[in-house]
């Protein structure tokens, strides 16, 4: 698809005419309505997808079905502040412990007592407080690049860069330019960004309270926060041309034990669910059916 010179109008948007994938709003008891992207048969196990800071459910546009055809329900959630679903304005909605209980609030109503919960980026940190918190609720975790455990390089000029008084100019720099060149820094060397991953990741910013979301969640959560302690299966997935989550620090997620499970992948960077499609979502099906436990790190080259 070429890209086009406006964003995409919200119809436009990921999973538009997408065979096999669905899309509904849920609300929640907070009174916010978040979206969520499905495929899978309802009645089959569920994964919940939890993007990271910036992601909507495109980011999951390669794993959806694939997943769901391995005997799953997969769900992909637009967190508040992202995608289509609702965009809190007050800084408190955007600490950690706000967007951990955020979550346990859409599993309550999808009506999911119990689900595997797979997190990329900002969302891994999340989906593992939740699991530390509430280990009930959880049958699982997968980790994929994750980041808010060992602090962001450039956080502290990031922050500097939006202060409170800039959040009305934050819209006008949100440029179609802007957004290019982060992903030219997200992506690893196995491909870059297509096109229309940079219309997907810019349509959100015709929203002006999408920004300022952004702009919370760099000031509010907690970015350099302990590994919690999980009482789950867990694995962890890292790239080696992954600035924002180092391969380096794959020993860090191993758990008390050193033992749980942990794959890299060979020149993957920080959007893996769109670079390695193939890699990862044969790692996440194969996890969550064999409820692996058994420590190893696997470096993955295909």
């Amino acid at each position: 698809m070429m890209w086009v010179s406006r964003r995409l109008r919200p119809v436009e948007m990921y999973p538009a005419g997408e065979p096999g994938v669905r899309t509904r709003f849920v609300a929640l008891r907070s009174g916010l309505r978040v979206r969520v992207v499905e495929a899978g048969d309802a009645g089959a196990p569920a994964i919940v997808l939890v993007p990271g800071w910036g992601c909507g459910a495109w980011i999951f546009h390669e794993n959806l079905r694939e997943i769901a055809n391995s005997g799953f329900h997969v769900i992909a959630v637009e967190l508040k502040g992202h995608g289509l679903s609702d965009k809190p304005r007050e800084p408190s909605e955007y600490t950690a412990d706000s967007m951990r209980d955020h979550l346990l609030e859409i599993l309550d109503s999808l009506g999911l007592s119990k689900a595997a919960l797979v997190g990329h980026s900002m969302g891994a940190a999340i989906v593992a407080s939740v699991a530390a918190l509430a280990p009930d609720r959880v049958s699982g975790v997968v980790l994929v690049v994750p980041v808010g455990f060992a602090g962001v390089r450039g956080m502290t000029l990031f922050r500097a860069i939006t202060p409170r008084f800039a959040i009305p100019l934050l819209p006008l720099l949100a440029t179609r330019a802007l957004v290019r060149l982060m992903l030219s820094v997200a992506y690893g060397s196995r491909r870059r960004a297509s096109p229309r991953d940079v219309d997907e990741f810019w349509a959100p910013t015709q929203f002006p309270d999408f920004t300022r979301a952004l702009r919370h969640l760099l000031h509010e959560f907690e970015w350099a926060a302990l590994f919690p302690r999980m009482e789950v299966p867990w694995m962890t997935v890292v790239g080696t041309d992954d600035s924002l989550s180092p391969a380096s620090d794959v020993a860090r997620y191993a758990g008390a034990s050193g033992r749980q499970p942990a794959i890299v992948i060979e020149g993957g960077g920080h959007v893996m669910f769109d670079e390695t499609p193939a890699i990862v979502n044969r790692s996440i099906a194969d996890f969550f059916r064999t409820d692996a436990r058994s420590g190893y790190i696997s470096t993955q080259n295909e």
